[in-house]
């Protein structure tokens, strides 16, 4: 427990319950986190039990102002995005449907107050889970990002920097229970208190409810008349949504005494969303490209997709041209019904540029045909086998157990999660429940783009090659271990997916690897990543050396799969 003198403490507390901190303060400081402290995460001690890292998921997110509740106003923040990933893998099952989406990025000075100091790294994360949040709206590194949504500490990661106990200094803790019996066998006693700890948990916006992916480089057709041709322009991917799996959950998001509650308590599906979609407009600035001479008259236009939750709202878009960067000032009306029912959702696609714009573009095309599977990366022997639940035995289904017993385990997970990106716009891979090596599995993903003489085609790709802990998320953890059984549970818990590898190439103007015939046929085999052939029988594919007949080994090579991909220079 960390002792500061109460008035100074209190008085903390008190300003942060009222108000967020004004622009250009301090960061927060991340030891107000802790319970003891008024906020909403509970830290374990250095020794933790097995059953004792329940607390760091009890809850895994707390509001930075009144840490103690659930509800919370959401927060506005702006930025540009250093690096981000989609699904791969690696988030709690329990509290997630999908493993986050997550952006790292660095704030603007004006919100450079929204850090805590535990972002070590000088970042913010924005974390929404995939599938409630699509691959079109994510941004890529370089982009700008708008986000609203709920301000937090991360409570999963404490980052406790331990202090000493109050008589047996020497010892060092982060709980009081580190300085008191049973923890504490020789030369300490139950008054013992732990003094001095400090703690790095990290601020995000996890999950945001709206965000602004801004990107510029390109061009875009920004005018509807028919047979426009495209002008250099800032595309700006907008989405709204009260969705955000575990982490906007209020069953998920709330405190159970004790900790070992969470075994009893089912929340999915999940039904209690906790995101305050009506509580303030959604406002950001749009860019405009480079005004050429002979330009004076902005265009845009919004292609709208269908709203989450049924009902868009009104969207005014103002001109901001006197400015030193002239702009289009974007507000997305959540505060005003439409057609008398509040709105709901948002999701759409701005494209903005100078009309007549004769700056020179090159329509480009890639499309991603095939994805080649050159090994599965499924070990021979998994994680939870399907055993019966006294007996231990091989079974398939319950009847190949004895009476009374069920059949419990996961078995091989074959499911794959690849996302790729063409110049930071996203798209997910299909047909991916179910891969083996040697497959060829068709995709058809296509990027259109407009690019500039001296732009370049990046095309990256990355996910992973999933494990037992991919195959039980979305369900309590009691139905989890139940379902899988205990220990076997555990090690699925502990297991991790397996990364394939990258495919992270360019392509340069003025041709952006279309070639002097403008169409040129890629095979890309990835970098990086598990699994190889055996040490001896090099034909094997392998991922572990128990793949592999008796005392060979695996020889990790990596490359795990091709990308058969196109890239077409159009009139």
């Amino acid at each position: 427990m960390t002792h500061r003198p109460a008035f100074r403490s209190g008085l903390v507390l008190l300003l942060l319950a009222l108000a967020a901190p004004p622009a250009g303060a301090a960061p927060v400081d991340s030891d107000l986190a802790v319970a003891t402290m008024g906020g909403g995460c509970y830290p374990t001690g250095l020794a933790p039990a097995l059953l004792d890292m329940l607390t760091l998921i009890n809850p895994e997110w707390a509001p930075i102002l009144n840490g103690g509740t659930v509800d919370s106003d959401p927060v506005l923040i702006h930025g540009v995005v250093q690096g981000m990933h989609g699904d791969t893998s690696g988030d709690f099952p329990s509290t997630h449907l999908r493993a986050d989406v997550n952006h790292f990025v660095l704030l603007d000075p004006a919100d450079a107050d929204r850090l805590a100091t535990g972002n070590d790294d000088g970042l913010i994360h924005t974390e929404w889970e995939a599938g409630v949040y699509p691959a079109w709206a994510w941004a890529g590194p370089g982009d700008r990002v708008v986000a609203l949504g709920r301000w937090i500490f991360d409570c999963g990661h404490t980052g406790a920097m331990p202090g000493n106990c109050s008589v047996s200094t020497a010892r060092q803790c982060v709980l009081d229970s580190d300085c008191r019996p049973p923890i504490c066998t020789t030369g300490c006693d139950n008054s013992e208190v732990c003094i001095g700890t400090h703690y790095a948990y990290s601020a995000e916006i996890h999950p945001p409810q709206a965000t602004a992916a801004i990107r510029q480089g390109r061009g875009a057709i920004v005018s509807s008349r028919p047979g426009a041709t495209a002008v250099p322009a800032t595309r700006t991917d907008v989405y709204l949504s009260d969705q955000a799996g575990g982490a906007g959950d209020r069953c998920i998001l709330s405190h159970r005494v004790p900790d070992a509650a969470l075994l009893g308590v089912e929340c999915f599906p999940l039904s209690q969303p906790v995101a305050q979609m009506n509580f303030q407009d959604f406002t950001f600035d749009v860019p405009l490209p480079p005004r050429p001479p002979s330009a004076h008259r902005p265009l845009w236009r919004i292609v709208t997709y269908p709203p989450p939750g049924g009902t868009a709202p009104r969207v005014r878009v103002r001109r901001q041209l006197h400015d030193a960067t002239p702009r289009l000032e974007v507000i997305v009306r959540m505060t005003r019904p439409t057609h008398g029912v509040m709105p709901t959702g948002y999701a759409a696609t701005i494209l903005a540029g100078w009309r007549r714009d004769p700056s020179p573009l090159t329509h480009v095309r890639v499309t991603i045909n095939d994805m080649v599977i050159n090994n599965a990366l499924q070990p021979a022997a998994p994680v939870a086998p399907f055993t019966c639940s006294s007996a231990n035995t091989p079974c398939a289904t319950v009847a190949d157990c004895p009476s009374g017993e069920t059949c419990q385990g996961v078995g091989t997970v074959k499911s794959w999660q690849i996302q790729a990106s063409v110049n930071g716009e996203w798209q997910e891979f299909t047909g991916l429940a179910s891969v083996d090596t040697g497959a060829v599995i068709p995709q058809g993903l296509v990027y259109e783009q407009y690019l500039p003489p001296g732009g370049e085609v990046h095309l990256f790709a990355e996910g992973k090659s999933h494990e037992c802990i991919d195959a039980v998320y979305g369900k309590s953890l009691a139905l989890d271990l139940n379902q899988v059984g205990f220990n076997k549970g555990i090690a699925c818990l502990g297991s991790e997916a397996r990364s394939p590898g990258k495919i992270d190439v360019t392509h340069a103007g003025p041709d952006f690897g279309a070639g002097g015939g403008g169409t040129t046929d890629y095979e890309t085999v990835s970098t990086g990543g598990l699994g190889g052939h055996c040490s001896t029988s090099t034909t094997l594919a392998c991922t572990v050396a128990a793949d592999c007949p008796s005392g060979e080994s695996c020889v990790t090579t990596g490359g795990a799969f091709t990308l058969r991909y196109r890239v077409e220079r159009l009139p």
